[in-house]
């Protein structure tokens, strides 16, 4: 097999069982089945970028009798992939402006992006990935006719490109929409109107007021939602803009009152 083909096929399976670990692990933290993934797929390509990292890097620690092989990968993999957290969290905050996961409730974490108990969970990962998984994995990909790699090949880079792109389209609107509302609000405060009086109003569309009715129409239209932006939400609900967070919270409860079916006609 071609080695390019190797990570391709690697990646994917990584980003695709990371993905799977996360959803499982956090709907049973929130109680409700909940998609983990940053694309709209299955997966989660800081997973596959993880996988191939760990295979790569941490074999250096490997073919040593097994009670020195498996706290050599578990305390080299355990550093590894917390810097590899940290660095993605911290990317993508200065990215989108955006926090993505806060680990700042959990005992012994760093900015909310890392926290020990993810480290060692990591850690376990690391060695069944390398120690199991891995060669496990290589013998099933050889398995694959010659013939169908290129074409497997080429799908899963077209997926990975549209999602990719897909879910950066809806990150970047989202965020456009956080600032018209941003705008929309301190326009509003500028009439001299108290907002919290008029949310209850808006709220319940119980109002004579031309400048409430006004704003209640223009913000009607930026509350409107698509199944991308809603899901994004829900796999990330410590999500945190660092910008805009008040039209962020407005639209959070907006968008749960629509959901739980509280909002009227």
């Amino acid at each position: 097999m071609h080695p390019i083909e190797q990570l391709c096929f690697l990646f994917t399976i990584y980003s695709f069982l990371g993905w799977l670990c996360e959803s499982i692990f956090c709907s049973f933290l929130f109680k409700k089945w909940t998609n983990r993934g940053f694309l709209n797929g299955p997966f989660c390509p800081v997973y596959g970028i993880g996988g191939l990292l760990i295979t790569s890097a941490l074999h250096p620690f490997t073919g040593y009798p097994l009670y020195i092989e498996i706290p050599l990968v578990f305390v080299a993999g355990t550093i590894l992939t917390t810097v590899l957290e940290y660095m993605t969290g911290w990317l993508l905050e200065t990215m989108f402006h955006t926090t993505w996961w806060d680990y700042s409730q959990n005992r012994f974490n760093y900015k909310g992006r890392i926290c020990l108990l993810n480290s060692i969970l990591f850690g376990l990962l690391c060695v069944i990935t390398l120690l199991v998984l891995e060669p496990f994995l290589l013998h099933v990909l050889h398995a694959i006719p010659r013939f169908l790699r290129p074409w497997i090949f080429t799908a899963i880079v077209v997926y990975f490109l549209t999602d990719t792109l897909l879910t950066l389209r809806t990150i970047l609107t989202l965020n456009g929409k956080l600032k018209q509302i941003q705008q929309l609000l301190d326009e509003f405060r500028a009439t001299g109107t108290p907002l919290k009086a008029a949310h209850a109003a808006l709220s319940d569309y119980l109002t004579d007021n031309p400048t409430v009715q006004s704003f209640r129409e223009r913000l009607s239209r930026l509350e409107r939602s698509t199944p991308s932006q809603r899901r994004l939400l829900r796999a990330f609900p410590t999500m945190k803009p660092l910008r805009n967070g008040e039209p962020f919270l407005w639209l959070q409860q907006e968008w749960q009152k629509r959901r739980s079916g509280k909002k009227k006609p």
